[in-house]
């Protein structure tokens, strides 16, 4: 399940934090756990930075910690992107990863457009927001139905080793 989608500002503040649970505030207690885990992956951000000659805006796979695999993207302006997700949900491919960042940095540079967004503040635009919860919720719903059909597999291969057992079993006469 995809935990956080975050987008820092080029001097390292959080623009907009958004988790599974909803919590509306950026820094609220429990956004404090996520903000500190893209907090410590900014290091491996400016370190690719450094190495790399940036044709490629996506960064990839940042950083492990706890339970969390966080990707990264950035944009020429130095605008970061975060996708935080659960290692013990579904994998997902570079690909699909890419895909979500592209939509997410379209998104953002839709909420640019706003005459009304004044540029470095929290991003508060209605349309970003529900953006980042319907790809949130595609995320969990493709991770739960992962999750259930390898717990279905693994159901009916306990099953089926019942019935094999079972069915091997020699019944005993008395005489």
């Amino acid at each position: 399940m995809a935990s956080c989608i975050a987008v820092v500002a080029k001097e390292n503040y959080p623009l907009y934090l958004k988790t599974a649970a909803g919590s509306q505030q950026i820094l609220s207690n429990h956004n404090l756990k996520y903000w500190y885990i893209i907090n410590s992956s900014l290091d491996v951000v400016e370190e690719k930075l450094r190495r790399t000659d940036n044709k490629d805006l996506y960064l990839g796979l940042l950083y492990l910690i706890d339970d969390f695999i966080i990707y990264g993207y950035v944009t020429n302006t130095k605008i970061k992107f975060f996708i935080v997700i659960e290692s013990g949900s579904r994998q997902f491919h570079d690909t699909e990863i890419k895909i979500m960042f592209k939509k997410l940095h379209s998104g953002y540079v839709n909420v640019l457009c706003n005459p009304f967004y004044e540029i470095g503040n929290q991003i508060t635009c209605r349309k970003f927001d529900e953006m980042v919860k319907s790809m949130l919720l595609k995320i969990y719903s493709s991770a739960m139905v992962s999750s259930q059909s390898a717990a279905l597999a693994s159901n009916v291969s306990n099953q089926s080793l019942v019935n094999v057992s079972n069915s091997q079993v020699a019944p005993e006469y008395t005489i």
